[in-house]
């Protein structure tokens, strides 16, 4: 992978303004990021010393092959732990260190044989990652259109007597036509009441005339995700209520969408687009955040929430994705992924928004 040289030495200048003599990464999105190895392992940055990568035997080969010569590969024995890893380090290391993600139960493993302290410190990663690159945008810019092409043909398939399950099948078989890695999340095919659930509900079912229909899907391409969801009508005549919910959705999405640019809040993104939904009456059934980043996983910093702290910057990738879900009636959720840039913002999942497929 390019450019992790360059990255490396982004995170140790970032250790030396934070004080930490060692940084302990065990996220394997994060070991990709920084190392070009897709794997477990648990990678050890100093800021002046080799940064160290530490996997199991089978997967030594793997990373023998991704990584270049700047960092360190060290073969663990097949039962070895992290207090084993801990314990290799050299002192001077283990003063002042930060981690990105440890269980509890590590955590108390080794905060004891770490000799000074450890400490979260994930904010240094993600002030690198929450920003692409050409390269990377690049890449999540193939996704999506992957992602798109699987969205059409994903609306050619609903129709009545057509279950859920032969929607996601179809739409997975073509995912690895397109030259996709992998499903970047479980496929959403969500019909009828199942619909007011976000997340869609585990049964399979069959679709009806009168059904609204919410498909969410993205895939993995070169290690980035994308995300993209769409919301159909089965029938012709949707009722009064279904295409009112649709339309707050929409200006609420159009309206959220034409804020973001560099400089503005996520908290003020998420607060436009609640504020449209709320002012139309549907404002308690908005029940999730505004959108999240994407990247190497799909639901990355910047939290588009009430509680969005982020900045938005150029370069940043994120998902707008408003809904209304009417319990044990129906749902609506519309999203895109897009580049923030300077002025306004390039979207890079595209399909059409009607709600009657073609």
């Amino acid at each position: 992978m390019a450019n992790t040289g360059n990255r490396l030495r982004r995170l140790m200048d970032l250790m030396k303004e934070s004080g930490l003599t060692g940084f302990l990464l065990k996220s394997p999105a994060n070991i990709f990021y920084f190392t070009g190895y897709i794997g477990p392992g648990i990678l050890v940055v100093s800021p002046d010393g080799i940064p160290s990568l530490f996997v199991y035997p089978m997967d030594y080969e793997l990373a023998e092959q991704s990584i270049s010569d700047d960092i360190e590969l060290s073969r663990l024995e097949q039962t070895s732990t992290i207090k084993d890893v801990i314990n290799a380090l050299p002192e001077h290391v283990k003063i002042k260190m930060g981690f990105d993600e440890l269980s509890a139960e590590e955590y108390f493993k080794i905060k004891d044989i770490v000799g000074g302290s450890i400490s979260p410190a994930s904010e240094c990663v993600w002030r690198l990652r929450m920003v692409k690159n050409e390269e990377e945008v690049e890449k999540i810019r193939r996704s999506c259109n992957i992602t798109s092409e699987c969205m059409g043909l994903a609306a050619e398939l609903l129709e009545e007597g057509v279950m859920e399950s032969e929607v996601k099948a179809e739409v997975i078989k073509e995912m690895f036509k397109l030259g996709a890695e992998r499903a970047a999340f479980e496929i959403i095919v969500a019909s009828g009441p199942k619909s007011s659930l976000p997340h869609g509900g585990p049964e399979d079912r069959s679709m009806k005339e009168g059904d609204v229909v919410v498909v969410d899907l993205g895939v993995v391409y070169d290690g980035y995700c994308s995300d993209m969801t769409r919301t159909f009508y089965i029938g012709s005549h949707p009722d009064e209520e279904v295409l009112r919910v649709h339309d707050v959705v929409m200006n609420a999405k159009i309206s959220a969408q034409r804020e973001l640019t560099t400089g503005i809040t996520a908290a003020s993104l998420y607060e436009k687009a609640y504020g449209e939904i709320s002012s139309r009456g549907y404002g308690d059934y908005f029940i999730h955040g505004l959108g999240h980043g994407v990247g190497i996983e799909i639901h990355e910093p910047p939290r588009l929430s009430p509680l969005g702290k982020e900045v938005m910057e150029e370069g940043m990738v994120v998902t707008i994705e408003p809904g209304i879900y009417l319990p044990r009636r129906f749902g609506v959720r519309i999203e895109d992924t897009m580049l923030v840039k300077r002025g306004g913002v390039e979207i890079l999942t595209s399909a059409p928004y009607e709600l009657i497929p073609p």
